[in-house]
């Protein structure tokens, strides 16, 4: 995506990546809905700290991908996919996007610290700290990067089980965090075979970088989306014993189509053509499994 120049507010919009913010947000909310107090199991929603949730995630997730294009803003420059971000595209300066970013997380880690409780901010501000301290620098040293960057990808929906249940985890709240830790791999895995060269010209040391054949890629992919779909399984066996929940067949059917792409992705014959649908299924399944999961909770 790129913005056009002059267009400022744009640039800063940009700068969050609010695909990646609203799928954080996204995740957060599924964590709150999705868990429940069994000492008051229809308790309603509460206002403040719903509302404290989403827009203190939002603004912690915009505030990391301001920061890591600060950080990244040399190797963006490089690749393709990305030397039309704003701070290479020179529509905001490296400066102004650090001081922007750092508003944003700690306006973020505030607001979630103080409207919904310490521990769902401690968990907030550790999100970030991953993600910008261990993740980012990592991608340039070791291909064990990703497996890194699941984790502050994951943390979002304990965010807001510790939100909704008052400074607890609960054990729908671990199952959401595992879902997410697993399908980041075979997410990221498709992309890498996508844009090896883009991410090679950037200086990242990611799977198909050191393997350009896709090997290990498929091999991790393959190793990740088993356990996810075994997630999904417990999910569904746990807390739906109607085997007529719209959660079991949409997980089940989703899995499936999953599966089947997951397999032709590590079949080196197919890869190449794979990797693309591979990567856009993995995009879709994730928002359609929430999705159902939190609506099938609450109704």
């Amino acid at each position: 995506m790129s913005v056009k120049a002059g267009s400022l507010p744009a640039a800063y919009w940009e700068l969050t990546k609010p695909r990646l913010s609203f799928l954080s947000v996204l995740t957060a909310l599924a964590g709150y809905f999705c868990s429940k107090d069994p000492k008051i199991p229809d308790a309603p929603a509460d206002s403040k700290v719903l509302v404290s949730l989403a827009i203190g995630t939002a603004l912690a997730a915009g505030a990391c991908g301001a920061l890591n294009m600060w950080a990244e803003s040399e190797a963006d420059a490089r690749m393709e996919r990305t030397r039309n971000r704003p701070i290479p595209a020179q529509l905001i300066r490296p400066a102004h996007a650090l001081i922007f970013g750092a508003f944003l997380l700690v306006l973020g880690v505030g607001l979630v610290w103080y409207g919904a409780n310490p521990l769902a901010g401690l968990l907030t501000a550790a999100t970030a700290v991953s993600y910008l301290l261990l993740y980012t620098p990592l991608k340039k040293r070791t291909a064990w990067c990703t497996l890194v960057g699941s984790l502050p990808g994951a943390l979002p929906p304990i965010i807001g089980t510790a939100a909704k249940l008052n400074g607890q985890i609960d054990e729908m709240g671990w199952l959401l965090f595992a879902l997410l830790f697993f399908w980041q791999v075979p997410h990221f895995m498709a992309l890498a075979v996508m844009c090896r060269e883009d991410y090679a010209r950037g200086g990242f040391k990611v799977a198909t970088v050191e393997d350009p054949s896709g090997k290990s890629a498929a091999l991790w992919s393959t190793a990740f989306l088993i356990p996810m779909l075994i997630v999904a399984g417990v999910i569904a066996f746990k807390f739906f014993h109607n085997w007529t929940s719209p959660f079991v067949w949409v997980s089940f059917l989703a899995g499936i189509g999953f599966l089947k792409l997951g397999l032709n992705f590590a079949n080196p014959q197919k890869r190449a053509l794979a990797a693309k649908p591979f990567f856009l299924a993995s995009i879709l399944y994730l928002p359609v499994v929430l999705l159902t999961l939190t609506l099938n909770r609450l109704f």
